[in-house]
């Protein structure tokens, strides 16, 4: 009967994979960041005025 051993996997190895996975995750969400910020959204061209009647208005001691 033959043993059938796996090897195990370099530590270095894994290491280096998990720092790549990150830096591509965390680039991805910066380009995401980044291209969200160039998007000029329309900001509204009238102010909102909203005028507060003394009725409503409740003072505190």
């Amino acid at each position: 009967m033959q043993l059938r051993l796996t090897p195990k996997r370099n530590r270095t190895l894994l290491s280096k994979i998990l720092a790549i996975k990150t830096i591509l995750i965390l680039l991805v969400l910066f380009l995401g960041i980044f291209l969200l910020d160039k998007i000029d959204f329309p900001a509204p061209a009238k102010l909102i005025e909203q005028k507060i009647s003394d009725d409503k208005l409740e003072t505190l001691k």
